[in-house]
């Protein structure tokens, strides 16, 4: 058979890379890095799987360039003058775009890792440049990280609105909290106590677990690392868990059993939705970072359990229903879907302060963190 005339042969797109990249992104953005394979992709721009290789040596090399590409797109968002305006256009025009750097990004291996980490956090620098001035302060720079996080918090739940009342929301949360006054006590010259461990086993590795959880994935930790953390053989540890996904659902329900309890005790003691509402913000922003290795797997780990996952998905939209609730108690005017695109932005900033190093030294950040989530909620005085 003889090959089609040169003017009908298709032509290969000349922004066929691109075309792949995106198309991982928004795979690995849904899925889940270690559930997408190189064939995924390439049936997702309809081209064979070896056409993907002349562009990238594998699927490492493909999230690491769908990372970069994300990147790119935020940072041109901080060179304008209009920076909220901006940042609010990427978050809801390319949604699961964070999801990339806080939940994907850790399959990579740790120098790369490390690399993008250190571009993101300059491009968080800049933004806290752009919104607050030359070389914030600590308080400063924890408004902007806030703001920051909020302005991305779509990523991570399904709430919609319309495109622009989505983004006026987020542009308005975000600049109550840029606007809100806070200091940050400067950390004690004597370092804290080292505290006690816990006796059991058991608490020992499920403690363990969680620290590497979040570090490098629920799915690429072994079972041989955990033990390997306390000091246990690998059969010793499956005398205390019949496996890690065992583990996992642990931690994830004890978290869960907190909150829950800590509603209730809030809301009986409350004299109002918005005392109530003030309230909960100052538990939850104790609990994040009291907790980071947990608020991390609570953010990116949910899915791993599976089908136990959907008891737990449950309790987390009545605890945040609830958050909605009292909103809209305290703001009236809100509908339900701008109370609850607010809430989870609190929330969420909340979350990411708990999980950024670049806090994680600071003590006695609870009072500063809950003024600004109060902010953010747009409490009245």
């Amino acid at each position: 058979m003889s090959s089609p005339p040169a003017a009908v042969r298709r032509k290969r797109p000349a922004n066929r890379r691109e075309l792949i990249v995106d198309a991982a992104a928004s795979l690995f953005a849904d899925s889940g890095f270690e559930n997408i394979a190189m064939s995924d992709v390439a049936a997702a721009v309809g081209v064979g799987p070896s056409a993907l290789y002349r562009h990238f040596t594998g699927k490492d090399d493909l999230l690491r360039a769908a990372i970069e590409q994300t990147l790119d797109r935020f940072a041109s968002t901080l060179d304008g003058p209009d920076v909220l305006d901006a940042v609010a256009d990427f978050a809801v025009g390319r949604r699961s775009a964070p999801l990339l750097w806080v939940r994907e990004a850790r399959h990579l291996p740790r120098p790369q890792r490390l690399d993008l980490a250190a571009r993101l956090e300059q491009l968080c620098e800049a933004f806290a440049v752009a919104t607050t001035g030359d070389a914030p302060g600590l308080d400063a720079r924890l408004r902007a990280r806030t703001a920051l996080a909020a302005l991305l918090s779509p990523a991570f739940h399904s709430t919609t609105l319309p495109v622009d009342e989505f983004r006026t929301t987020l542009v308005g949360i975000a600049a109550a909290v840029l606007g809100v006054e806070v200091e940050v006590p400067a950390p004690p010259q004597i370092p804290p106590p080292t505290g006690l461990a816990r006796g059991s086993k058991r608490e020992q590795i499920l403690r363990a677990a969680l620290r590497i959880f979040a570090d490098q994935t629920y799915a690429s930790t072994g079972m041989e690392e955990i033990g390997e953390a306390v000091g246990l053989s690998t059969s010793s540890v499956y005398n205390h868990f019949t496996s890690k996904l065992e583990i996992l659902d642990v931690a994830l329900h004890r978290a869960n059993g907190y909150l829950q309890v800590t509603l209730d005790d809030t809301l009986l003691a409350a004299s109002d939705e918005a005392a109530a509402l003030r309230a909960l913000v100052a538990v939850y922003a104790d609990f994040t970072l009291r907790h980071p290795a947990l608020v991390d797997i609570l953010v990116t780990e949910v899915r791993s359990l599976g089908a136990q996952a959907e008891p737990l998905v449950q309790a987390q939209r009545d605890y945040v229903s609830e958050w909605v609730r009292l909103c809209r108690a305290a703001r009236p005017t809100l509908t339900r879907e701008q109370a609850l695109v607010t809430v989870q932005a609190t929330l969420m900033a909340m979350n990411d302060i708990a999980r950024d190093s670049a806090f994680s030294d600071v003590r006695q950040l609870s009072v500063p963190l809950a003024t600004i989530a109060v902010a953010a909620l747009g409490l009245p005085e």
